[in-house]
C-alpha cells in the first residue's frame, strides 16, 4: 500500500494527498523542514514548518506551517471527546493565528465545497455552525463590547458549477468590501491513508486550492488572490482507489471514494470545527 512511509522510494504516479504529513516523511532530516509530534487529549498533533524552497520542493507544499490533529474518526467520538476536540481545534487556530502574526479583530469565515455532495460538504456545513457577529457591532456596539469577541462574517460561496464563479473571486470581492484581518477557509481534503478519513484535521497558513484533491483545481484562495492572509482548515473525506487496489484490475485513472458513514462523519466534523472556530474567536455559546 502506498503511504506515509513509502513515498520516498516510490517513483510512479503516486495518488494525490492534500496532507503535508503524507506528502513525504516530514520527520526525516530534510533541509528547511521542521517536524515534531505532541500528544493531546484526543490524540496527537503533527507540526510541520517548511522554511526553505528546497524543503517546499521536497515536501511538495508551499513554505509555511502545517499543524495536523490525528484523533478517532469524528463520528466515533463521545460527548466529552467532542468537547475536547473542539478545544484542540480552537487551540490550533489560535496558535496558527499567533504564529502567522494575525490579530483576529475581524475575520471572514469561508465554507468551501458543494453542499449537494456529502463528501464535499464539510466546509459549507461548518459555515452553518459558526456564529456571525459583525452585524451585532454595526447595530449595537454596547452589546458587541460585552460579547468580547472578534467581528465574524460567514460566507459559503459554493462551487463554480452552481455559481459560475470561482470561490476565490467571491472571497476577494467580500474581502475588498469588509477588509478582514484574515480569512479562515474550511474544505474537504483527499488523503492517501484510509485511516485518516474523517479522523484528521489539518490547519495551515498557506491558503487552499479548492478541488485540487480530486484533480479539478480552481483558483487558489491565498494572500496573493484575496489580499489578506488565509488560514485553511481541512478534513480528508475521500481517497484515491489506487491506494486501495493491490492487483492488476486496479484502474489507472483516479477514482475517489469515501466511507459509507460519510454523512455522520461530515456532520460531526463540521460541528467540531465550527465549535473550535467559535471558541478561538471568543464565542462560547
Amino acid at each position: 500500500m502506498y503511504g506515509y512511509f513509502t513515498e520516498r522510494s516510490y517513483t510512479g504516479d503516486l495518488p494525490y494527498t492534500d496532507l503535508a504529513a503524507e506528502r513525504r516523511r516530514a520527520d526525516l532530516e530534510i533541509p528547511g523542514v521542521e517536524y515534531h509530534k505532541e500528544n493531546c487529549r484526543v490524540g496527537y498533533w503533527e507540526r510541520i514548518r517548511i522554511s526553505s524552497k528546497k524543503g517546499a520542493e521536497s515536501i511538495g507544499r508551499p513554505m509555511g506551517m502545517y499543524d495536523t490533529l490525528q484523533m478517532k474518526r469524528a463520528d466515533m467520538l463521545g460527548t466529552d471527546e467532542i468537547e475536547d476536540a473542539k478545544n484542540e481545534i480552537a487551540s490550533g487556530i489560535c496558535r496558527m493565528l499567533d504564529r502567522s502574526e494575525i490579530f483576529p479583530g475581524r475575520i471572514l469565515i469561508c465554507g468551501l465545497g458543494n453542499r449537494y455532495l456529502t463528501p464535499d460538504s464539510i466546509g459549507e456545513m461548518t459555515a452553518r455552525e459558526v456564529k456571525p457577529t459583525m452585524h451585532i457591532k454595526e447595530h449595537d456596539q454596547r452589546l458587541f463590547r460585552r460579547l468580547s469577541c472578534a467581528e465574524i462574517a460567514v460566507i459559503a460561496p459554493g462551487v463554480a458549477a452552481t455559481s459560475g464563479l470561482d470561490a476565490a473571486v467571491i472571497v476577494r470581492g467580500v474581502c475588498d468590501l469588509i477588509k478582514p484581518d484574515a480569512v479562515i477557509a474550511i474544505d474537504a481534503l483527499a488523503a492517501r491513508d484510509a485511516r485518516r478519513l474523517g479522523s484528521t484535521v489539518q490547519i495551515c497558513n498557506t491558503g487552499i486550492s479548492p478541488g485540487s484533491g480530486i484533480g479539478n483545481p480552481r483558483l487558489a484562495i491565498g494572500i496573493e488572490t484575496v489580499g489578506v492572509p488565509v488560514i485553511a482548515i481541512g478534513v480528508p473525506t475521500v481517497i484515491d482507489t489506487r491506494v486501495l487496489c493491490r492487483d492488476s484490475e486496479c484502474p489507472t485513472e483516479p477514482m475517489f471514494v469515501s466511507p459509507k458513514e460519510i454523512n455522520e462523519i461530515a456532520s460531526f466534523a463540521s460541528r467540531i470545527i465550527g465549535g473550535g472556530i467559535n471558541r478561538a474567536l471568543g464565542i462560547y455559546a
